[in-house]
């Protein structure tokens, strides 16, 4: 049993566009998460997760989602940007493609425990660049990273199963399975 999560990682060259947007960008009291912890988490398993368990049941009834188109979008912050603790990057294109791919995760992996929480959010998809301890007023900090685009669109065609192990120095994400997400 493991913590563990499913998610899209972008490809190198939309790493390094999001390396290159966020190096310049001041963040105080940020604890900003690394480049090697950057993806698109499609559903949080929890801390005991059967890794084998989730991986086998995509083999048994495999996405149907297809191929999708992404490119990362600009800032935004889970909450109020007034007072928020994340900031992230968000979907310029492909979210809709991401919600579908969301909910057939979730009804495949219902059945086995694996069900989003009633009362958590719709589904948003994001890429998680900075936590703050303290609620902190995001709104110039989005705007120093700004709204356009970052790094050019991708095609994915599949989900990661990550395995997460917690750390003093951080969370460290360890790929434990490769899902496709349909044709």
């Amino acid at each position: 049993m493991a913590r563990a999560f499913l998610a899209i990682k972008p490809p190198p060259e939309v790493l390094d566009a999001i390396a290159s947007r966020l190096e310049p960008v001041t963040m105080t009291g940020a604890r900003r998460t690394r480049r090697d912890q950057w993806h698109f988490t499609v559903q949080f398993l929890g801390d005991h997760a059967d890794l084998d368990v989730v991986a086998s049941a995509f083999g048994r009834e495999p996405l149907a989602a297809g191929v999708g188109e992404l490119r990362i979008g600009g800032a935004d912050a889970i909450g109020r940007r007034r007072r928020a603790r994340i900031l992230y990057l968000g979907l310029s294109e492909g979210g809709e493609w991401m919600r579908a791919l969301a909910a057939q995760v979730e009804a495949c992996l219902a059945p086995l425990g694996y069900a989003r929480d009633e009362e958590s959010k719709d589904f948003i998809a994001h890429l998680t660049i900075a936590r703050f301890r303290e609620p902190t007023d995001l709104r110039p900090v989005c705007a120093e990273i700004g709204d356009d685009a970052v790094g050019p669109a991708w095609h994915a065609d599949e989900l990661i199963l990550y395995e997460s192990v917690l750390s003093a120095e951080g969370a460290k994400h360890i790929e434990r399975a490769r899902l496709p997400t349909g044709e």
